[in-house]
Order: C-alpha cells, then sequence, then structure tokens
C-alpha cells in the first residue's frame, strides 16, 4: 500500500501540473515583432541548471536532474526525479537612435520532465539505463504592430500586424550506458498553432471605407526523433573528461491552414464582426520543413565539486520553408560555456552544498531583419542549486530548488529593433526511490 501511494500520489499531481501549466503557456507573452519569423520566437528549452551555466547541456549529466537535452544523460539516472520549471522574463524592445522603448514582463512555462531508472550495473550498483519524459515549449509567437503609411488618392491608411501561437513538444527518451559510453534517443511529438491577421483601415475625411482583415491559421502536428552521445573517461584521479554529441535530423510536418478575407466593423466592446466575406477556405493542405541541427560539448570533472563546460551548436535553418516561404531566417551557430562549484555535498554547512553557477553565450539568432541582416545574440547567466533536502542512508529523497538568472540581448543598433532581456528561471526538482521491493509494510 505504501509503494503504490509512492508512486500514483506524484504521477496524478504531475497531470494536475501539466494542466495548470499549459494555461501559464497559453497566456504566456513576448511581445516580439521577431516572433513573425519561421515558427517563432525560439524558446532556449534547457533545464534550468543548464541555463545558469549559459546554456551548455551536450556534454551535461547529473544523477538528480533531467538533461532532456541528451537522451544519452538518462542513463545516469539514480533516483526517480521529477521537475517542473517556470519562467518570469522582461523584455525592453528599443529602437536605434531613438527614444522610443516598450517593455512588458511575462510569466512562462519552461518544462516539466519526470525521469526513472530502469536498471543498475551489478558490479557498481550504479544506473546504466534510465528513461525520461515530458513536455517543453519550442517556439512562441506573439506581437501586435501599427503601421501608419499614406496611399495616393485616399490619404492615409493605418495597418495592423498581429500573431499569436507557438510550438510545443511532448517527448519520451530513454539511455543506455555500456562502460563510458552512453547512448540515447528521444521520440518527440510537435504540434502547435499560428494565428496571423492584417487588418488595414484606409483613413479619409470624405470617403467611407470598410476596414480589411487578411487572416491566416494554421494547426500541425508530427513526431520527430533526436538522439545523443557521450563518452565519459577518467584523464587523473578524481577528474573525469565527456564528450557529448546530439542532434536531430530535418524533419517535414503535414500542416492544415484556414484563410479568411473579409471585410468588417469594430463593435462597441472592440470585437470585430464581419460584414462581407470575400474568400474563405479551410482545411488547406501544406508542409513546414524543419531543419537539421546538431551540438557538439565538453566537460570537465574534478572531485565531483568542479564541473566546466563548453559546446557548440548549429542548426541549418536555410533547410526550413513554411508552406514553401523561407520566412527570413538563416542558418544558427551558437558558442556556449560555463561551469558549477559545489564545496562540499556532505558537509552540514548549508552554504557549502549549494552548487554555484554561471556561463556565457554568443552567436546568430535565426532570424534575419528586413535589411537583410542576421540578428546577433548574447547572453550571461549566473544561478544556485540550492538543497531543501539531501539523499542520505536515512532520508531516501532528495530536493533542489534550481534557480538561473540571465541577461542578454538580441540585435543591435544596425537592426530596426533590439531587445534587450532578464530572465529568471526557477525549478523545482524532487527526486526519490519509487520502485522499492519492501520487505516489510
Amino acid at each position: 500500500m505504501q509503494l503504490q501511494q509512492q508512486i500514483y500520489r506524484p504521477l496524478s499531481r504531475t497531470f494536475l501540473l501539466i494542466a495548470i501549466l499549459w494555461n501559464f503557456s497559453a497566456q504566456g507573452q513576448i511581445n516580439s515583432p521577431y516572433s513573425r519569423y519561421g515558427i517563432g520566437d525560439l524558446y532556449v528549452g534547457r533545464p534550468v541548471a543548464a541555463k545558469a551555466m549559459g546554456g551548455v547541456a551536450s556534454a551535461y549529466s547529473d544523477p538528480l536532474n533531467i538533461n532532456f537535452i541528451n537522451p544519452a544523460s538518462y542513463s545516469r539516472l539514480q533516483l526517480s526525479t521529477f521537475d517542473v520549471g517556470m519562467e518570469i522574463e522582461n523584455r525592453t524592445l528599443r529602437e536605434p537612435g531613438t527614444n522610443l522603448s516598450y517593455t512588458s514582463a511575462n510569466l512562462i512555462f519552461n518544462s516539466l520532465a519526470i525521469g526513472v531508472p530502469l536498471m543498475r550495473d551489478k558490479k557498481t550498483g550504479q544506473s546504466k539505463w534510465g528513461l525520461a519524459f515530458g513536455l517543453r515549449p519550442v517556439s512562441r509567437i506573439n506581437y501586435k504592430v501599427e503601421e501608419r503609411s499614406r496611399i495616393a488618392g485616399i490619404d492615409s491608411a493605418l495597418t495592423l500586424y498581429e500573431g499569436s501561437g507557438g510550438t510545443f513538444r511532448a517527448f519520451a527518451g530513454t539511455g543506455y550506458r555500456i562502460g563510458g559510453l552512453s547512448i540515447g534517443i528521444n521520440g518527440g511529438f510537435y504540434f502547435g498553432q499560428e494565428d496571423i491577421s492584417t487588418k488595414r483601415s484606409l483613413l479619409n475625411d470624405s470617403v467611407f471605407y470598410f476596414q480589411a482583415n487578411y487572416l491566416n491559421k494554421i494547426s500541425f502536428a508530427k513526431f520527430a526523433f533526436d538522439g545523443g552521445l557521450q563518452y565519459e573517461f577518467k584523464v587523473a584521479e578524481g577528474k573525469y573528461l565527456t564528450l557529448g554529441l546530439n542532434g536531430q535530423l530535418g524533419t517535414t510536418i503535414n500542416a492544415n491552414s484556414d484563410i479568411l478575407r473579409e471585410t468588417f466593423y469594430l463593435t462597441n466592446s472592440g470585437a470585430t464582426d464581419s460584414i462581407d466575406v470575400a474568400l474563405r477556405s479551410e482545411g488547406n493542405e501544406g508542409e513546414i520543413n524543419l531543419p537539421a541541427g546538431y551540438t557538439v560539448g565538453l566537460a570537465f570533472e574534478a572531485s565531483e565539486k568542479l564541473k566546466v563546460l563548453a559546446e557548440y551548436e548549429a542548426t541549418n535553418w536555410d533547410e526550413f520553408s513554411f508552406f514553401g516561404n523561407q520566412g527570413n531566417v538563416r542558418s544558427t551557430s551558437m558558442i556556449r560555456l560555463g561551469g558549477q562549484y559545489m564545496p562540499n555535498y556532505a558537509s552540514r554547512r548549508f552554504y557549502e552544498r549549494v552548487s554555484y553557477r554561471a556561463g556565457f553565450y554568443t552567436g546568430k539568432d535565426y532570424v534575419v531583419d528586413a535589411g537583410g541582416t542576421q540578428l546577433p545574440v548574447w547572453g550571461v547567466s549566473v544561478g544556485f542549486g540550492i538543497p531543501i533536502r539531501n539523499y542520505n542512508a536515512y532520508i531516501r529523497q532528495s530536493s533542489v530548488i534550481h534557480t538561473s538568472f540571465e541577461f542578454g540581448s538580441r540585435g543591435n543598433d544596425n537592426n530596426p529593433i533590439q531587445e534587450r532581456f532578464f530572465r529568471i528561471n526557477a525549478s523545482f526538482t524532487l527526486s526519490d526511490l519509487w520502485f522499492i521491493k519492501r520487505r516489510f509494510d
């Protein structure tokens, strides 16, 4: 009976959290005109512990933390682990050369994951086979931009560009270790929706014009796979190097588009009411081609106290197309550096059991602005792994709050809009022995 409660209580709470976090995700705003390109604003969907180290994840593994970026790391999970994370983002849009700026604060779902060790090595007692599953966002779309222009013979026009939606990925994967080599694979289900509209009002003192609305609604879903490996070898007593490699092949997603072209007027409540429909076309089939990409990384660990990590990531966004349109994107590359220091895991002093983390990243975003310039992106981060309860011979459970504080920028003075952001990430990680054969109840 106690064993059943240990298993089913965490799982029932998981489904409740999924419903709550889904609601947060639907409400999460980003306010970025760049999210109209490609599949939207790409979300850095990584474990919070990795985010605190500049996002390094390819060669990263932790026996009490789920690294869903490289499924090979699942093989090193020592306890059944539950992890849920959220993000608070403060983003400022600035037009270079002017005093114009706009700031918004947003609450965003980061990830939810569950990992379970499946098999242990009989000689060492360490896990060698594990699995994990969860949900994480891939991209987000949210923008609202007004443009005023003059049209010969009419006077002036007001055009409102709006977009909303995003992409999520539900995943399940497994990792297996033979000696120092770990291999893993994730099976993932991409799904999402994109709602794009352009509303135009013609402004004239003597002639009345109806307002026009051009609306596209696109939905899509597809299974896809990614994989990875990690190889750890000893370089000296208590010192280890780990090589990491993970990536995914390009995939084609079948999508459906609903198109509406109409004239409308605004009601007293601000809603739109259709006057005349010029075109309504539903169920139009198309394809979204997502690109291949890879990440290669290196991690150095000394005496279970210090970790130093580095990685290089590249994605071939030149292969991307959205219903035949490339969508103003270009291939990307990113360099990440980070590290972690924990003075003494077994110490009675709280500050010696805290993990201290810091990192940096720089590279190119996949968005190309209207002038054909690819957006530069960089960021710095710090964070902590704060132990709430430590696993030991008497307490068969570990609880940690991981935090990350990140400051960065996308774009610069050579781009029409520069974005500066400050992000606070926090995740709660609970590790426990869920599946135990008990001799006494």
